[in-house]
């Protein structure tokens, strides 16, 4: 940390000293909590509004660091797109012959609110991942993939940035309740 520095008065220099000096362990900790309180929140909130299916996969990709000497906590995320597959349900429906065919995916990209998708399917891709395209009306060449697009819903990173305003006053709520309950002891 650095030291405060005023010149010409010694004395006041050494008291903001003395005072930043008692006062950062507490600011330390008030942090370090509200930086956790902070995932937690950040987590809840992506889940609630977007239709992704675990919250283990918004924590894997949401990542969390504090440096204790700059008093200095950040939460971020990554910026690439999820599959539209970790949002959808496959679909089926009754063919003429009394079996069940496919009929595309119900994608609910935010929570609650699906849209149908017709003619879409999913393949394995490189990795393992599984990725979902659509054949469009009319055309016939529709599992040659070459040149079709993926289809892709939100980032983690994009979801974070649309509910950020909506976490940020119970973090700081959180952080001025830390720091006073550590600076009272």
């Amino acid at each position: 940390m650095a030291r405060i520095k005023i010149d010409g008065l010694d004395a006041v220099t050494k008291e903001l000293n003395r005072i930043r000096g008692a006062q950062a362990p507490a600011i330390k900790k008030a942090i370090e909590d509200t930086v956790k309180f902070g995932e937690k929140a950040a987590v809840d909130g992506i889940y609630n509004r977007y239709g992704f299916n675990s919250r283990s996969y918004i924590e894997q990709n949401l990542s969390v660091s504090f440096d204790p000497r700059d008093l200095k906590g950040t939460i971020s995320a990554r910026y690439r797109p999820s599959t539209l597959i970790r949002f959808a349900r496959r679909l089926t429906r009754t063919a003429r012959w009394g079996g069940s065919r496919p009929d595309g995916h119900m994608v609910s990209a935010l929570r609650n609110k699906p849209v149908w998708f017709k003619g879409t399917f999913s393949v394995i891709g490189r990795n393992g991942n599984q990725i979902m395209f659509q054949r469009m009306k009319g055309d016939n060449s529709w599992r040659k993939l070459k040149g079709q697009k993926a289809m892709y819903g939100p980032s983690v990173a994009g979801s974070f940035g649309k509910i950020r305003g909506d976490i940020e006053p119970p973090i700081i709520a959180h952080l001025r309740n830390k720091y006073r309950q550590y600076a009272n002891r």
